[in-house]
């Protein structure tokens, strides 16, 4: 018999309280907004907004039950999307649901060609001594003893393999398609660029600016951090470089491809992407995959084998791999708010995918499944809107999300985004940071930091808009909750708090960027460990490499801005607030009439900016409009006249929306 859900009943007091006087968000501003003055006092005000208490630590998942979780998925394997293992996990995930309050659970069935490699959960399968390898390369005459990983839908070999001369890539003379043909083509993948960098190279291979991040120790900005503090930056270099050797080795029709990564042998054991062998580099149900089996290795034991290209000399790789035609399925689950079923009811949409290759990398289901549980102690009365779980599973799909749109729920159902207010994402979560040091920096370990410190995976958070009350609930929710290590990203909006380049976060989980709703993502960052085939709950660089206490901080960050989110008036997170923020900083000096004071004015212009959004969150609009046609006047009179149409519609929008 199914368990009834219990409730620990919450008075509607304490669940909704207001909003505290000088609130801590406002000194969480970079400098040019704090000297601003203190926040409005929203209590004083008599217009309060709602702000969620602080977590109720008796409501909480444990870390012991979130070790539990992770223990049972790790048995799992690679929960490859309709494979045995994301099988076994999903059926968990839905198992657990009502008994956390879910209702009313949907589904999308999502067919595709699912390529496998048949080596999870033996590493003897990479070993080519060990009898019973699937991935071999043999150069002249002589084994390579272990084969890091394979390109993801690049084929296969017969059980014996191909046999053909190797030809080295070399990217200052590269060779003609015609030299490729019938080749095993052999890349080594380039060192990192000298600076200076472009915006591109700065957006994913280097630490940031930022909107607010968390305190303690952090490697300098715009520069790649050093391997023996975080191999995520290095290791996304490397792993990015897979792709562009396949277009190669595909257009010049190669027999076989090897790519030597520039990482130490446990950072390249098991490692895996999405990479797609199309003549085109798309995917799709149906897409003809071009055969041109890949392997990938490590520095160490990749080093002869790129001499012996360099020689010309000839090799055999074996890749024993299959596509089989299996189905995934999205899964959509509802915690009611106090007017599910009604016109009336106001929706937040958390998602996460349910579909990689290793521990960390699609957790972001137990995470909804902690956030479930928490909200279902509160009774649905006290819930003022209804929470929407989206466990996708196209993440690893070939492709991903973008080749598989036609499977989106809410492409199905644009119905259903009217209700939405806003989302969260996550995934990527609890994993502790990894590290290369040793001897040529062939020693893969993890960090022995604190975890505010660097010991743990950043947990990078996107804000699909630069709203101030975005920025300030997440600097809330983690200073709240001890969440130690954090960083906080608009994107290229506009100047970070130390006035640099702002990179954005690769969040495909916050759902807002691509419904344009107001959102909040967590990616905790990678690969660092968690695109390893075997990273479970060990990974290559040692036993326990998931922090469960760190995975519940996280927890209960995103639990409060669940309920943040729950509370939040729609026009505070409006997102017109940030694209008129994003006008006024990015006015650039010549913007100015008088250019010697545009640094002056245009601090000015953001003050008053300020301030009338800090009306709006205490909901004072006549006060809002006051200080918003004082903005329109002062543009008028500072802004160069060919600017005034564009940043003058972005104040009436808002205007219009104060009713």
């Amino acid at each position: 018999m199914r368990r009834k859900p219990t409730h620990t009943r919450l008075s509607r007091r304490n669940f909704l309280r207001t909003a505290a006087g000088a609130s801590a968000g406002a000194m969480l501003i970079r400098e040019p907004l704090r000297a601003q003055g203190p926040r409005v006092n929203a209590a004083a005000a008599g217009a309060a907004s709602l702000a969620f208490p602080k977590i109720d630590q008796r409501f909480m998942i444990t870390p012991k039950q979130a070790l539990d979780w992770h223990l049972f998925k790790a048995q799992c394997g690679p929960t490859y999307a309709g494979s045995t293992g994301w099988k076994r996990y999903t059926d968990f995930l839905i198992s657990k649901m009502p008994e956390s309050g879910a209702v009313d659970l949907d589904y999308v069935d999502i067919p595709y060609d699912h390529y496998i490699v048949d080596d999870w959960p033996d590493r003897r399968t990479h070993m080519h001594d060990s009898g019973m390898a699937v991935e071999k390369l043999v150069t002249d005459g002589t084994p390579v003893p272990v084969v890091a990983s394979y390109g993801m839908t690049s084929g296969s070999t017969r059980p014996e393999g191909v046999t053909a001369p190797m030809l080295y890539y070399d990217p200052a003379h590269p060779p003609e398609a015609a030299q490729i043909a019938g080749k095993i083509l052999v890349f080594q993948t380039p060192r990192q660029p000298e600076p200076p960098y472009t915006n591109n190279f700065l957006d994913n291979y280097t630490l940031t600016d930022y909107e607010w991040r968390s305190p303690g120790k952090w490697a300098p900005l715009f520069t790649p951090p050093p391997l023996s503090v975080t191999s995520s930056f290095h290791g996304r270099w490397v792993w990015s470089q897979l792709n562009g050797c396949a277009a190669i080795g595909i257009k010049g029709r190669a027999a076989g491809i090897v790519v030597v990564y520039d990482l130490s042998p446990g950072a390249a054991f098991g490692l895996a992407q999405r990479s797609v062998y199309t003549q085109d580099g798309r995917a799709g149900l149906g897409a003809a995959y071009v055969n041109c089996p890949t392997l990938t290795l490590d520095r160490v034991n990749g080093a002869k084998v790129i001499a012996d290209a360099k020689a010309g000399r000839t090799a055999t790789l074996t890749l024993q791999a299959r596509f089989q035609r299996d189905t995934g399925k999205a899964i959509i689950a509802h915690l009611p708010g106090r007017n599910y079923g009604t016109p009336q009811d106001e929706q937040v949409l958390l998602a996460t995918h349910t579909d990689a290759m290793s521990l960390i990398e699609e957790n972001g289901g137990f995470g909804m499944l902690g956030i479930m549980s928490y909200f279902n102690h509160i009774p649905r009365s006290a819930r003022q809107r209804t929470l929407i779980f989206y466990f996708d599973c196209r993440h690893f799909m070939p492709g991903a999300e973008a080749s598989w749109p036609q499977f989106d729920y809410y492409t199905i159902h644009p119905e259903r985004l009217k209700t939405i207010v806003a989302t969260l994402g996550m995934e990527h979560m609890g994993g502790r940071q990894t590290i290369e040091v040793g001897p040529d920096g062939n020693e893969y370990v993890y960090s022995r930091e604190r975890p505010e410190d660097g010991g743990v995976i950043t947990s990078l958070i996107d804000v699909n808009n630069n709203n101030i009350w975005l920025v300030e609930a997440v600097a809330r929710a983690a200073t709240d909750n001890h969440w130690p290590r954090v960083d906080v990203k608009a994107g290229n909006v506009g100047p970070g708090a130390n006035g640099g380049f702002q990179g954005s976060v690769k969040s495909p989980m916050n759902k807002g960027r691509g419904y344009k709703i107001p959102g909040i993502g967590l990616a905790g960052d990678w690969p660092g460990g968690w695109t390893q085939t075997y990273a479970q709950v060990d990974t290559e660089a040692g036993p326990h490499g998931f922090d469960e206490n760190y995975f519940v901080q996280q927890v209960a960050g995103l639990t409060q801005l669940a309920g943040e989110f729950m509370l939040v008036k729609p026009l505070v997170i409006d997102l017109g607030w940030g694209a008129l923020k994003t006008a006024l900083v990015r006015l650039h000096d010549s913007d100015f009439v008088a250019a010697p004071e545009a640094a002056t004015h245009r601090q000015a212009l953001v003050a008053q900016y300020v301030a009338a959004f800090r009306q709006i969150e205490v909901a004072k609009h006549d006060d809002a409009r006051i200080a918003l046609k004082a903005l329109t006047t002062n543009i008028s009179s500072w802004v160069v006249t060919d600017k005034h149409a564009a940043l003058n519609q972005l104040v009436d929008d808002q205007l219009a929306k104060l009713s």
